[in-house]
């Protein structure tokens, strides 16, 4: 187990998910570089809140649509007025508009953000759990939640 060397005596490692390690004394990221390693940890009691998001990507979802929009008037202008926009960038806005739209809504984003007390936003980036699959995040939070309290 590439963390083992890490744990201190008395510490066992309860559950995995990804990256992380869940033990019976605190929370463990790991990771393995080409450059070296990589170690976060976080006692349990430091934890203040665990967060589990999943769904769209909704700010592209949102300039998907306001690109998709400014291309249709644009077109629409260009249609019904003697003013000429620039057509083909009109056309080009509207297009990749629709496919951010699409793609904001189509796929899909989940993590787990967990988040102690006086840890800054940098180091909080670094405990945040991605493309975590449901069930297993579900049993891992669960996990972790027990060793909280």
């Amino acid at each position: 187990m590439p963390v083992g060397k890490y744990l201190i005596p008395g510490e066992n490692v309860l559950a995995i998910a990804g990256d992380f390690y869940a033990t019976n004394k605190r929370l463990l990221r790991y990771r393995k570089h080409f450059h070296g390693e990589e170690l976060d940890d976080i006692a349990y009691s430091h934890i203040s809140s665990i967060t589990y998001i999943n769904g769209s990507r909704g700010l592209v979802t949102d300039i998907g649509i306001v690109l998709a929009l400014l291309g249709i008037i644009g077109i629409v202008v260009n249609i019904f007025t003697d003013v000429s926009l620039v057509t083909p960038l009109c056309g080009v806005a509207t297009f990749v508009g629709i496919v951010f739209t699409g793609y904001g809504i189509f796929s899909k984003v989940t993590y787990v953000q967990f988040r102690g007390a006086g840890i800054s936003d940098a180091a909080g980036e670094r405990l945040r759990m991605t493309n975590v699959h449901a069930e297993d995040t579900k049993k891992f939070i669960s996990l972790v939640r027990e060793h909280m309290k």
